[in-house]
């Protein structure tokens, strides 16, 4: 049974399965380069059919990843939060029933059939047509239903056993939160959160109002807050608590507006205040409003295991809170969860629901899950024939001599990550224990915001040497960069890792299974220099998405000052 799903919304994606196994995974951003891309991936689905000579005869179904599809580009995304930034506290409570509006909002069925058609989503089912798939049965199901499937399919411990599975972001169909119990592969839904009373979407109002990108910068705001101390952002924190509380199983906007309008009330309340005690009060917010909220939903059920999917989660400081609370006995969350990872629950539920085991077998271990890196190597060579490539043995092993030596190195072999998290495979790598490692690498490459960490990378069997481990997390601990760590006494080892303010580290955990060949690469260097772990941060230009394939890093190799990539078997430098 081969399945196909198709997020076709913000930072759009194609998935396809094959009877619960995924065969590839690819976002439209990788494919056009414009990071973040908002709309139908049709790049990626050309490349995705294409690449693995599948035709509309071969898909038993298409899965889309909302009940109505969105319908708006990135550019009119962004102009309505420059719009909503621009108008005033008065302008937008004079408006007849505001408050009423906010206040009562309600769920619509999730399953009712509008009387019209959706304009926005026979538009989608044209597109889908163009590509030859208007004969296929379409399927659409609920936005956080996804992310919940997404999760509970992708992360549950026994499929017996009662998980509770938590949807949050900033908003998709008519909600910004789900709760559900997952349990003998099916989700049953608890409570639901209407949109406009939504966390995520206050956090990105923030990001908006800081001067940077929402739905992209969020985390530059996650890394600032460490700096800032608790004391000093209090009277702020409480502050928040005037916008958005928890309530029961649900969230509840206090504003006289949504919380995707709040942004004149900010202009008001924060408009003298210090950005780093403004991201402190956010970030200490967020995590009390998570703990707040997940831990009576524990109490309330009696489930102590725990998995969550939407953007929110994408917040690693908040997920180490969560990890550590002692009434939760396992928690964890998927790889990626932004909508990106949509369609993931949706092929999963579509394919648990007609197997005769309910999604038991469904397995999954690892997110590399793209195109070989040198799919287009005849063609990078013909475009950049001033590189010099040069044939080698073995490669990772070359890549642990090289960065032993202090080199930087480029890593790009093997399918490719999704998702937003480099994991190995389209990697820039380097010794992390000399902090000067950083500004170098930031002069090469990344120019990224001074008070950003990087990240390391290290063999299972070290990470417990290495980093304090939360009891709830599983065997394989944390493989796809989703939680931050406080590190051990031995970060010396890894400081150009750790955060140079509150010793966290945002650490990805190898194992064999997740990642065969970058593992056998860090120990490579562990053999050298006595550590198993490395430096890991992603293989791009400032701005732009992680690299695809040869095209791809040949170009980053030209354009930056880095000096060595090994992509597949291949050494390439600059001549």
């Amino acid at each position: 049974m081969v399945v196909l799903g198709i997020n076709e919304g913000i930072n759009s994606s194609v998935v396809v399965s094959e009877n619960g196994h995924i065969r590839f995974a690819l976002q439209e951003e990788r494919v056009c380069r414009q990071k973040e891309f908002v709309g139908f991936p049709h790049q990626a689905l050309n490349f995705t059919l294409k690449h693995l000579g599948l035709s509309a005869a071969d898909i038993q179904a298409v899965c889309l990843s909302n009940l109505k599809s969105p319908g708006f580009s990135k550019e009119e995304f962004h102009a309505n939060y420059q719009r909503n930034a621009e108008q005033t506290v008065e302008e937008l409570t004079k408006k007849p029933g505001t408050w009423a509006k906010i206040k009562h909002t309600r769920l619509t069925p999730e399953r009712k059939k509008p009387e019209k058609p959706d304009p926005t989503n026979l538009k989608v089912e044209g597109y889908l047509s163009d590509h030859g798939l208007g004969q296929r049965p379409l399927v659409r199901t609920h936005h956080h239903f996804n992310h919940a499937a997404s999760a509970y399919f992708g992360l549950r411990q026994n499929p017996k056993d009662a998980h509770l599975v938590i949807s949050l972001d900033g908003g998709g169909d008519d909600a910004c939160a789900h709760v559900y119990v997952g349990e003998e592969g099916r989700l049953r839904l608890l409570a639901a959160t209407p949109y406009g009373h939504s966390l995520g979407n206050l956090y990105s109002r923030v990001t908006h109002f800081m001067g940077m990108t929402p739905h992209e910068h969020e985390y530059k705001l996650m890394g600032l807050a460490a700096y800032a101390k608790r004391d000093y952002c209090q009277k702020w924190i409480d502050q928040f608590h005037q916008y958005l509380e928890v309530d029961e199983l649900k969230f509840q906007c206090k504003l006289p507006v949504s919380t995707g309008q709040c942004a004149p009330f900010l202009a008001r309340d924060f408009q003298r205040v210090r950005f780093d005690n403004l991201a402190g009060a956010l970030q200490f917010f967020t995590e009390e409003m998570l703990v707040r909220w997940i831990s009576g939903i524990v109490r309330q059920t009696g489930i102590s295991r725990v998995v969550c999917a939407g953007g929110v989660f994408m917040n690693v400081k908040a997920n180490q809170r969560l990890a550590a609370l002692p009434e939760i006995s396992f928690f964890d969350v998927f790889p990626s969860c932004g909508d990106e990872t949509l369609p993931f629950g949706a092929v999963w539920a579509y394919q648990a629901e007609r197997a005769d085991d309910r999604g038991a077998g469904i397995q999954f271990e690892s997110f590399c899950l793209g195109p070989k890196a040198d799919f287009d190597l005849d063609l990078a060579r013909r475009k950049y024939p001033e590189l010099k490539l040069e044939k080698l043995a073995d490669p990772d092993k070359t890549i642990a001599e090289l960065i032993a030596r202090g080199t930087v190195v480029a890593r790009c072999r093997g399918e490719m990550e999704f998702g937003a998290r480099a994991l190995g495979n389209r990697t820039i790598t380097a010794d992390p224990s000399d902090l000067r490692i950083i500004p170098r690498i930031n002069k090469m490459i990344k120019q990224r915001d001074f008070w950003m960490p990087f990240a390391p990378a290290m063999l299972l069997e070290d990470a417990p040497h290495y980093l304090q481990l939360p009891h709830s997390l599983p065997a394989r601990i944390s493989p796809f960069m989703m939680h931050t760590f406080d590190s051990t006494e031995r970060r010396e080892e890894y400081q150009a890792g750790v955060h140079a303010y509150d010793n966290t580290s945002r650490a990805q955990v190898v194992n064999p299974r997740s990642n065969a060949g970058f593992y056998q690469m860090i120990e490579h260097f562990k053999r050298l220099k006595g550590k198993g772990v490395v430096l890991n941060t992603s293989f791009n230009l400032h701005g732009l998405p992680i690299v695809m394939g040869a095209c791809d890093a040949f170009e980053v190799l030209t354009l930056s000052d880095l000096t060595h990539l090994v992509l597949e078997d291949q050494l390439v430098t600059k001549q």
